[in-house]
């Protein structure tokens, strides 16, 4: 990934530094805050007895961030990277293959819900197309990484036989971005989506038991945010 930041960075200053020499440089720094939600990639659990549903991507679970963000411009062109904090949410339901749907009680579905605090720190190239006075629309792509606080995540499965499960997470993982920014004066907006490179979980322990359950899946995070460029 350092070879890959690196090509980016010589492509983006190529980028700036060709166009006409009486353009000015420019640095600008700011601050925006959003919401995200995540969608996965292939998910697998193998969890004793316990199906995978796949429809648990209707009911995730919005998280946040909020980073300030250095940018260096020259005409339409810019790279710029944050210093983004957030906070991740998810939610994941399983049906217990040993239950029978014959009775009328409702059963209590087995549920794992995840939080985790990050650092995420992109490095993006983009390019300003509609450039009229104090309004602007530009689009951007890149790598970013993403960090994870693994000692202050906090994980809870509900309505397992096993009463100690814990997954192991990836410190950190791997994106690429692609968005949409619109300006107006000095706010702006962000739509953007970050595709997983990498995988975000090892396995799941069970250690009462000595157990081990395989986990594997990939983020794919959708993204807003307001902000305002000095």
């Amino acid at each position: 990934m350092r070879k890959l930041f690196v090509c980016i960075l010589l492509v983006a200053s190529g980028c700036l530094f060709a166009q006409e020499s009486n353009r000015k440089l420019r640095f600008n720094v700011g601050l925006k805050a959003g919401f995200q939600a995540i969608t996965y990639n292939d998910p697998t659990f193998e969890i004793e007895h316990y199906l995978y549903n796949e429809s648990t991507i209707q009911s995730n679970k919005i998280g946040y961030t909020i980073a300030p963000f250095f940018r260096l411009s020259y005409d339409r062109v810019y790279i710029q990277t944050d210093a983004a904090f957030g906070i991740s949410r998810h939610s994941f339901d399983f049906t217990d293959t040993r239950k029978s749907n014959i009775d009328n009680a409702t059963p209590n579905i087995p549920q794992y819900d995840l939080q985790t605090y990050c650092f995420q720190v992109p490095l993006l190239i983009g390019y300003e197309y509609i450039k009229e006075g104090q309004y602007g629309m530009s689009v951007f792509t890149g790598p970013r990484t993403k960090f994870i606080f693994t000692s202050f995540d906090r994980q809870e499965f509900k309505h397992f036989t096993y009463d100690d499960l814990y997954e192991v997470l990836e410190k950190t993982t791997y994106f690429w971005e692609v968005g949409l920014g619109v300006k107006i004066y000095n706010v702006f907006f962000d739509f953007v989506y970050d595709i997983g490179l990498t995988n975000t979980a090892k396995y799941i322990l069970a250690p009462k038991v000595n157990k081990k359950f395989m986990t594997k899946r990939r983020d794919n995070i959708f993204s807003f945010s307001v902000g305002f460029i000095f």
